[in-house]
Protein backbone atom coordinates (compact mmCIF):
# COMPACT_ATOMS: atom_id res chain seq x y z
CA UNK A 1 0.00 0.00 0.00
CA UNK A 2 0.97 3.48 -1.15
CA UNK A 3 0.00 6.54 0.32
CA UNK A 4 0.45 8.32 -2.74
CA UNK A 5 -2.63 6.31 -4.04
CA UNK A 6 -5.25 7.56 -1.90
CA UNK A 7 -4.50 10.92 -2.35
CA UNK A 8 -5.87 13.12 -5.72
CA UNK A 9 -4.72 16.77 -6.30
CA UNK A 10 -7.88 17.91 -4.96
CA UNK A 11 -7.57 16.29 -1.69
CA UNK A 12 -4.21 18.05 -1.19
CA UNK A 13 -4.34 21.42 0.27
CA UNK A 14 -1.50 23.62 -0.37
CA UNK A 15 -1.11 26.50 2.61
CA UNK A 16 -4.79 26.50 3.21
CA UNK A 17 -5.74 29.61 4.78
CA UNK A 18 -6.63 28.50 8.68
CA UNK A 19 -5.89 29.61 12.04
CA UNK A 20 -5.18 26.76 13.46
CA UNK A 21 -6.27 22.76 13.82
CA UNK A 22 -9.96 22.59 14.70
CA UNK A 23 -10.52 25.04 11.34
CA UNK A 24 -8.34 22.53 9.48
CA UNK A 25 -10.78 19.74 10.77
CA UNK A 26 -13.31 21.52 9.30
CA UNK A 27 -11.51 22.24 5.98
CA UNK A 28 -10.63 18.78 6.12
CA UNK A 29 -14.43 17.33 6.36
CA UNK A 30 -15.52 19.82 3.71
CA UNK A 31 -13.02 18.85 1.10
CA UNK A 32 -13.62 15.06 2.18
CA UNK A 33 -17.75 15.26 1.50
CA UNK A 34 -17.28 17.46 -1.60
CA UNK A 35 -15.21 14.90 -2.93
CA UNK A 36 -18.38 12.31 -1.96
CA UNK A 37 -15.43 10.50 0.55
CA UNK A 38 -17.74 10.85 2.83
CA UNK A 39 -21.32 11.26 3.63
CA UNK A 40 -20.24 14.46 6.42
CA UNK A 41 -17.76 16.66 6.62
CA UNK A 42 -19.28 17.25 9.70
CA UNK A 43 -19.04 14.07 11.30
CA UNK A 44 -15.22 13.96 10.02
CA UNK A 45 -14.60 17.22 12.08
CA UNK A 46 -16.29 15.75 15.06
CA UNK A 47 -14.28 12.62 15.04
CA UNK A 48 -10.65 14.64 14.46
CA UNK A 49 -11.73 16.49 17.27
CA UNK A 50 -12.73 13.58 19.82
CA UNK A 51 -9.37 11.65 18.59
CA UNK A 52 -7.48 14.67 19.30
CA UNK A 53 -9.11 15.06 22.67
CA UNK A 54 -7.44 11.64 23.71
CA UNK A 55 -3.82 12.85 22.69
CA UNK A 56 -2.50 15.04 20.07
CA UNK A 57 -1.56 13.41 16.91
CA UNK A 58 0.92 16.16 16.33
CA UNK A 59 3.74 13.59 16.39
CA UNK A 60 6.51 16.48 16.02
CA UNK A 61 9.27 17.38 13.64
CA UNK A 62 7.20 19.18 11.79
CA UNK A 63 4.03 16.00 11.43
CA UNK A 64 0.63 15.89 12.11
CA UNK A 65 -1.32 12.29 11.06
CA UNK A 66 -5.26 13.36 12.85
CA UNK A 67 -7.29 9.85 11.89
CA UNK A 68 -10.29 8.74 12.59
CA UNK A 69 -12.88 5.42 11.96
CA UNK A 70 -16.08 6.52 10.49
CA UNK A 71 -18.78 3.79 9.89
CA UNK A 72 -19.77 3.48 6.45
CA UNK A 73 -16.61 4.97 4.72
CA UNK A 74 -15.83 1.72 3.32
CA UNK A 75 -12.17 2.24 2.55
CA UNK A 76 -9.28 4.36 3.57
CA UNK A 77 -9.04 8.26 2.27
CA UNK A 78 -7.30 11.08 2.78
CA UNK A 79 -6.45 14.77 2.40
CA UNK A 80 -3.37 16.91 3.21
CA UNK A 81 -2.70 19.90 3.96
CA UNK A 82 0.94 21.65 3.48
CA UNK A 83 1.84 24.37 5.94
CA UNK A 84 5.64 25.63 4.93
CA UNK A 85 5.59 28.77 7.33
CA UNK A 86 3.60 26.26 10.25
CA UNK A 87 0.31 25.86 11.94
CA UNK A 88 -0.50 25.96 15.49
CA UNK A 89 -1.16 22.70 16.28
CA UNK A 90 -0.29 20.76 19.97
CA UNK A 91 2.57 18.29 19.30
CA UNK A 92 4.83 16.34 21.12
CA UNK A 93 7.91 18.78 20.40
CA UNK A 94 5.80 22.04 20.81
CA UNK A 95 7.27 22.59 17.02
CA UNK A 96 5.09 23.90 14.62
CA UNK A 97 3.12 21.59 12.46
CA UNK A 98 3.91 21.85 8.22
CA UNK A 99 2.68 19.23 7.33
CA UNK A 100 -1.14 17.19 7.95
CA UNK A 101 -1.95 14.00 6.77
CA UNK A 102 -5.77 13.03 7.80
CA UNK A 103 -6.54 9.44 7.44
CA UNK A 104 -10.10 8.56 7.82
CA UNK A 105 -11.22 4.91 7.80
CA UNK A 106 -13.77 2.84 8.55
CA UNK A 107 -13.92 0.43 11.42
CA UNK A 108 -14.88 -2.87 8.78
CA UNK A 109 -11.80 -1.73 6.90
CA UNK A 110 -9.14 -1.14 10.07
CA UNK A 111 -6.43 -3.18 8.69
CA UNK A 112 -6.28 -0.64 5.61
CA UNK A 113 -5.91 2.23 8.42
CA UNK A 114 -3.60 0.86 10.26
CA UNK A 115 -1.45 -0.32 7.27
CA UNK A 116 -2.02 4.30 6.46
CA UNK A 117 -0.91 4.59 9.99
CA UNK A 118 2.51 2.45 9.76
CA UNK A 119 3.19 3.47 6.60
CA UNK A 120 2.80 7.40 7.93
CA UNK A 121 5.43 6.87 10.54
CA UNK A 122 8.00 5.20 7.84
CA UNK A 123 7.80 8.14 5.78
CA UNK A 124 7.82 10.65 8.99
CA UNK A 125 11.39 8.83 10.15
CA UNK A 126 13.07 9.14 6.21
CA UNK A 127 15.55 12.16 5.99
CA UNK A 128 14.70 15.09 3.68
CA UNK A 129 10.65 13.63 3.27
CA UNK A 130 9.34 16.76 5.17
CA UNK A 131 11.01 19.32 3.28
CA UNK A 132 10.88 17.87 0.09
CA UNK A 133 6.92 17.63 0.11
CA UNK A 134 6.98 20.95 2.18
CA UNK A 135 8.63 22.42 -0.97
CA UNK A 136 6.19 20.70 -3.54
CA UNK A 137 4.72 24.19 -5.33
CA UNK A 138 1.51 22.33 -6.76
CA UNK A 139 -0.70 18.77 -5.44
CA UNK A 140 0.07 17.30 -8.74
CA UNK A 141 3.67 18.31 -7.90
CA UNK A 142 3.17 17.30 -4.05
CA UNK A 143 1.80 13.86 -5.17
CA UNK A 144 4.33 13.11 -7.56
CA UNK A 145 6.93 14.00 -4.71
CA UNK A 146 5.51 11.94 -2.65
CA UNK A 147 5.01 8.72 -5.05
CA UNK A 148 9.02 9.27 -5.43
CA UNK A 149 10.16 9.24 -1.92
CA UNK A 150 7.42 5.91 -1.46
CA UNK A 151 8.81 3.50 -4.11
CA UNK A 152 12.52 5.54 -4.23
Amino acid sequence: MFLFQHLQPESVLIDPVVTGRDQLFRVFGERLEDLDHVASGAVVERSLKEREAVLSTGIGEGWAIPHAQIPGVGRLVMAVSVHPRGLAYPAVDQFPIQLVFCLIGDSKTAADHLAGLARMARLARQDGALERLVKAPSSEAFIDTLKAIEEG
